[in-house]
């Protein structure tokens, strides 16, 4: 009892007993693959693009990672995880370049590098050439040739091949008062004109080599010069799963996309098992690019050249076709799988109309920043893909290009849909969390009440969201905690047993209108 000294009006705060649940985020992405720089096998939370940047790099010409995380924040995500795989065998393509005329067998000018590892540097190429303007004897013309892989001609669209060129180039040094060569806080010579090749940032550098020069005195020989020796260093499925497992030391809800193996089956049903086993991700699956309609069915249940187990899972979506963006690295119209754009229009959707909105139609549904689709998907193709669970993304008339699909890719009629599995992730992880201080309580009906209390008042706001089905509370869900489903013999095992049901709202998927003509007296 408190002892008052005074008169006066005492005011004493006390617990009203009621443990409040708030909803657990479900708009985290969660991506796996190649990138520029950074840890590997780790799971780096990233808060923004400039934070990406800051720990794994700009884009890189191999990589689809940095791509994917840039458009999922594009599209409207707000945070993620990003686990970087890699090869300590990798090697970057180089190539040395010699003096020009009798100078050429003095040795060697400058070494080109592929700006990060992977055999695609080898479909480098560096041309020199007279320049236009200065003098040839210490100027060169520099022309940086990329081409497409042999089997990915739609990497860029109308193009197979990028060039950079950079004219009347030298390797000057810059020079003080009194003429001598300036060098920087570490004591490298300074460059006049290299930063345009070796700078960072966007719009500075190229965007596929750096060099390192040898004789800046010299000028190079004119002809072309290929990158050689790049290695991937063995990569494979084992290290993309491995990159999963890093996802165990995350406690969120994540959307998990694994863009540098789209079309990989066995990543695919490695990734679809996590997320199940788990219970609280979401796969979002990217077929092989160039496939027809009917093919990426085949893909999907394992059918013709994919023959396999058929990709099932409530916790996974498989989405078509491929998608062009504009690319901040080359300026052109890229070719990439849809898993990142699609993990920001779920984000997104889930900050605008809630987890239990399906990620589809004209409105949330819309990718904002894709330029072109690989594949133009008719109304009869989409009839053929949709029972086979494939989510399609099509061009909408007055709409734009929008999601048309919000199936899981299980056959569980169930959990058909996309939005009623996550919105089901979310009051599970939800509850959980908040019950935390229920353990080691004791277990009798005043510990019931409070429960029972706090999670009808949780789903009553789930309820008012417009998530569950119910002119009231009462008919949209019920929860359980009392002395019939908590009998002694359970108490005396130490258990509490809660049962939970809920009415969850469902997606239109087919609006039918019956129309009949209507004569003028009726």
């Amino acid at each position: 009892m408190s002892s008052y000294q005074s008169p006066g009006v005492y005011i004493k705060e006390v617990s009203g007993g009621s443990k409040p649940i708030s909803s657990a985020s479900t708009s985290t992405g969660a991506f796996i693959g190649i990138a520029e720089k950074g840890a590997t096998n780790k799971a780096t939370f990233i808060a923004n693009w400039t934070q990406f940047r800051r720990e794994f790099g700009y884009f890189i010409p191999h990589g689809r990672l940095a791509y994917s995380v840039y458009s999922f924040f594009q599209e409207g995500g707000t945070s993620c995880y990003v686990v970087r795989v890699a090869s300590e065998k990798s090697r970057k393509a180089s190539v040395v370049v010699k003096a020009s005329g009798k100078e050429k067998a003095e040795g060697e000018i400058f070494k080109a590098f592929a700006s990060s590892e992977g055999t695609w540097g080898n479909r480098l190429s560096i041309i020199i050439e007279d320049p236009i303007d200065k003098p040839a004897e210490t100027h060169f013309n520099m022309i940086v040739r990329y081409k497409e892989a042999p089997d990915f001609r739609s990497e860029y669209r109308d193009v197979d091949e990028i060039t950079e060129k950079y004219a009347d180039f030298s390797f000057s040094i810059a020079k003080d008062e009194k003429g001598n060569p300036k060098k920087d806080e570490k004591g490298n010579l300074i460059y006049l004109q290299l930063p345009q090749i070796n700078g960072t940032g966007e719009g500075a550098g190229s965007s596929f080599i750096r060099i390192e020069v040898v004789d800046p005195e010299k000028r190079p020989a004119n002809g072309e010069y290929p990158l050689i020796n790049g290695d991937d260093g063995g990569l494979d499925d084992a290290d993309y799963i491995r990159g999963l497992a890093a996802l165990d030391t995350v406690d969120d809800i994540l959307l998990v996309a694994i863009p540098d193996k789209a079309g990989d089956r066995e990543v695919i049903l490695n990734a679809l098992a996590y997320c199940q086993k788990r219970e609280d991700c979401f796969f979002i699956a990217d077929p092989p690019y160039g496939l027809n309609p009917s093919q990426v069915v085949n893909f999907k249940k394992g059918k013709d050249i994919y023959e396999g187990p058929d990709l099932s899972s409530s916790y996974g979506g498989l989405y078509y076709p491929w998608v062009y963006i504009s690319d901040p690295l080359t300026g052109k119209n890229k070719l990439m799988p849809p898993s990142g754009l699609v993990a920001g229009v779920y984000a997104y959707t889930d900050t605008q109309r809630g987890v239990h909105k399906a990620p589809a139609g004209t409105g949330v549904g819309r990718i904002k920043t894709i330029t072109g689709m690989e594949y133009a998907t008719t109304k009869s193709e989409h009839d053929l893909m949709h029972p086979a669970k494939i989510n399609v993304i099509r061009s909408i008339p007055d709409a734009g290009d929008c999601i048309w699909g919000a199936s899981t890719l299980t056959s569980d009629p169930e959990w058909k849909y996309i939005n009623i599995r996550r919105l089901f992730m979310m009051i599970k992880v939800s509850i959980y969390r908040a019950t935390q201080w229920v353990v080691f309580e004791p277990n009798d009906q005043i510990l019931w009440g409070k429960v029972n209390r706090n999670i009808t008042a949780f789903l009553t706001g789930v309820w008012r969201s417009g998530a569950l089905v119910g002119a009231a509370p009462e008919q949209a869900f019920f929860v359980k905690v009392d002395g019939e489903n908590n009998p002694q013999d359970a108490i005396d095992r130490g258990e509490l047993h809660i049962d939970i049901g809920i009415a969850p709202v469902k997606p239109a998927e087919f609006v039918i209108f019956t129309i009949r003509q209507k004569a003028p007296l009726e």
